[in-house]
């Protein structure tokens, strides 16, 4: 297994960079974090990802541990292969998908090449796991995105139900209101907010 590459970069051309490792030019698909580093004849080490499929080996670059640890969940979605994978990580940062991913915002993930639908399976396979092995990740605020995605949790609970957007925002806002600085779990927010709307 091809954990990091060390070598002399000799091309950059779109998402690929050429890198002469010990006298092989080897191609990279690159994250976008990765490619910003990228200069013609510099040195440059990163961490990688070789793949091996039914049309050949492709190998992945990443800027650290965490976009690769990142791109491995997102190649487990069923649809998500690595040619998307990394598509996603070359066009938002691994803190910003993260933190979509928690707080169940899919349209943040919808980037050129990933439509809609495969956004939300993303957020919807991968929420459960963000928090346990990204919580660390500089620059996502775990605390907020729990909450927030308690909010989408129960929004979503809502509006199956046949609830509209507007009577579930007003109902969320008001049990939060009337609780102060409470942390509430999915289930306890659902019953507070369903009495709610059952008063009204």
């Amino acid at each position: 297994m091809i954990r990091s590459l060390s070598g002399r970069v000799i091309s950059i051309e779109d998402d690929v960079i050429c890198l002469d490792v010990s006298g092989f030019g080897l191609e990279v698909f690159g994250s976008g974090a990765l490619m910003a580093q990228a200069n013609a004849g510099d040195l440059m080490t990163c961490a990688a990802y070789l793949q091996a499929s039914d049309s050949g080996m492709t190998l992945f670059g990443f800027a650290d541990e965490t976009e690769r640890a990142l791109f491995l969940e997102i190649t487990r979605v069923k649809t998500m292969g690595g040619k998307l994978s990394i598509a996603l990580l070359r066009h938002l940062g691994a803190d910003e998908i993260i933190s979509a991913i928690l707080t169940g915002d899919s349209a943040r993930l919808a980037v050129p090449g990933l439509g809609p639908k495969r956004a939300e399976r993303v957020c919807f396979e991968l929420r459960s796991k963000m928090e346990k092995k990204f919580a660390f990740t500089k620059g996502v605020d775990v605390r907020l995105a729990r909450r927030s995605s308690v909010d989408s949790g129960v929004m979503d609970a809502l509006a199956a139900l046949g609830f509209t957007r507007s009577e579930a925002v007003s109902a969320l806002s008001a049990c939060k209101a009337e609780a102060g600085e409470r942390t509430w779990t999915e289930e306890e927010l659902m019953k507070a907010a369903l009495v709610r709307l059952q008063r009204s």
